[in-house]
């Protein structure tokens, strides 16, 4: 069975199953055994490492040191609609600060079913990995990928669950050794938090949909109007019903907007300066973060029905997927747009977290104001400088090196030859990107863009001189990443299909990118003079 995608189902022809985990750090894994309203008929129903044992479901110790749950479908009881499938973490950590978690679903004779990546998390603790569930008289899996960033208790609590402590419902069991990562890519997600703790970015992914879906309905609601209207016009139904339903459907979507852009204003006050418009004032007090972000700002989403509201559109961090920046109207609008969002990148994160690898396999960006930092930032944080020519072919493969030695579970403090000594995470950002997708080195940057991200190596792509072509390779890298326009373009929202304009918010003095931005190198300053500071 493929990966499912969040939200898809698919029938289990199997009755005993075994579900477990695969993650970057250690998890629990427990089952929730609920009815129709997916609430627990009683506290027997929750079955974890303290209580290992419940109807049809049986948790232990899985191979590795890992956890697993046996299921038996058959012993379900009748009155149970559902058997959740719930990956909690302990400790400080989030879901966002590791890569992706990965459940797998296998029949008892270990053929796998089922498994499921859950991307685009970011402040949670604990999440509703798969649903399996009663289909008439068979059952379903389904992947839910809805995170709880209140933690094991807020979840537990939202599906009729009692914890006495909210802080620490479980004690944790003995430590044991981490699974090898696994996880996909994906843009995300507008459900990932709780309703009940709902971060700014996730706030304006909700408002996102919420906003689509009403305009879905107002579109849909003027196309019966006017079927009405010709029925009027032509003499089949009495006149009037036209003007009311139209009335009807745009007060119905004023009143959407209102209470929507009422939303946000009162969310704002949770914004961080990265995920806020550089000419706001979060930016005249930004410091360097303890700890990671919830996302970046890209821009802000507006559609002519919708004049008074503007979504501020959020890609969370870390970044799982390559970033795609196409050509703008003018020849330095990518350039622009790319340090407005490495700026935003690096405020985002903390000071050691994060380094830059500037490719430029043509030399002409103009990118080379990087190598005038003060040299302890440019090696220790700049990869050593922007890399040209030979050396741009030469860096790419040092990165693909990186990429490997991480995927084989090697020493991630260790360096490849070839790259500089600097912090675990690397963003590679390859600038004309059109131009070295026509190069010799086209594979490895394809090989870079689809498997760098989960390990750690990020990818910008800045398509500024060179037009990326139709070929193949162009196509893989295009579909591997997230496509942002460099000036005012066109997206789509990812629930209904609706058209939305996005407007890039880039720094003001970005000009055509071929001279440093100030809060670029005040941010990049902050990070080097807190990294001096640790010692």
């Amino acid at each position: 069975m493929a990966e499912l995608p969040r939200g898809a189902n698919a029938p289990l022809p199997w009755r005993r199953l075994a579900a477990t985990v695969s993650c970057a750090v250690p998890v629990d894994v427990s089952a929730l055994i609920v009815g129709a309203d997916l609430k627990a008929r009683a506290d027997e129903d929750l079955v974890f490492y303290n209580a290992p044992e419940g109807a049809g479901v049986r948790w232990s110790q899985a191979a590795g040191g890992g956890q697993r749950l046996d299921l038996d479908l058959d012993a379900v009881p009748a009155d149970a609609q559902a058997v959740l499938i719930v990956v909690s973490l302990t400790g400080p950590v989030s879901f966002g600060a590791v890569p992706p978690p990965q459940l797998q679903l296998a029949a008892d004779n270990g053929t796998t079913l089922a498994t499921f990546t859950v991307t685009g998390l970011g402040p949670e603790k604990a999440l509703l990995g798969l649903e399996l569930y009663r289909r008439g008289t068979g059952w379903k899996v389904r992947a839910l990928g809805q995170g709880y960033a209140g933690g094991l208790a807020e979840l537990l609590t939202a599906h009729g669950i009692e914890v006495d402590d909210p802080g620490e419902p479980m004690a944790p069991p003995p430590p044991g050794p981490g699974l090898g990562a696994t996880g996909g890519g994906a843009p995300p997600g507008p459900h990932g938090a709780s309703p009940h703790e709902v971060g700014y970015a996730e706030r304006c992914w909700l408002v996102w949909e919420d906003a689509s879906r009403s305009l879905k309905a107002y579109r849909s609601a003027t196309e019966h109007a006017l079927d009405i209207r010709n029925d009027e016009v032509a003499g089949r139904v009495p006149r009037g019903r036209f003007d009311e339903l139209m009335r009807a459907a745009s007060d119905r979507l004023t009143a959407d907007s209102s209470h929507l852009a009422a939303e946000l204003t009162g969310a704002e006050a949770q914004a961080g300066a990265e995920v806020s418009p550089f000419a706001g004032p979060a930016w005249l007090t930004w410091q360097p973060r303890p700890d990671l972000a919830e996302g970046v700002l890209l821009g802000s989403l507006g559609v002519a029905e919708l004049p008074a509201l503007q979504v501020p559109l959020i890609l969370r961090v870390p970044w799982r997927r390559g970033v795609w920046i196409s050509r703008g109207t003018l020849p330095g609008d990518a350039a622009a747009y790319a340090w407005s969002l490495i700026t935003r990148f690096l405020a985002a994160v903390p000071p050691g977290l994060v380094g830059l690898e500037v490719i430029d396999h043509a030399g002409l960006s103009g990118a080379g104001w990087l190598n005038g930092f003060d040299p302890v930032a440019v090696q220790g944080l700049l990869g050593g400088g922007v890399a040209t020519g030979p050396a741009a072919g030469q860096r790419l493969r040092s990165l693909l090196d990186l990429v490997d030695l991480r995927g084989v579970g090697g020493d991630e403090n260790e360096t490849p030859a070839g790259l500089a000594p600097g912090p675990p995470v690397r963003l590679a950002v390859i600038m004309d990107a059109g131009a070295a997708l026509d190069g010799e080195d086209a594979h490895h940057l394809l090989r870079l863009v689809e498997d760098g991200p989960l390990v750690g190596v990020p990818v910008l792509l800045v398509e500024s001189d060179t037009p990326a072509s139709e070929s193949v390779r162009a196509l893989r890298v295009r579909q591997a990443c997230n496509n942002l326009p460099a000036a005012t373009g066109t997206i789509a929202d990812p629930w209904v299909g609706t058209d939305w304009t996005l407007t890039p918010d880039v720094l003001p003095d970005a000009g055509d990118g071929t001279r440093p931005p100030s809060l670029f190198s005040h941010v990049l300053g902050a990070h080097a003079r807190a990294i001096a500071s640790y010692g």
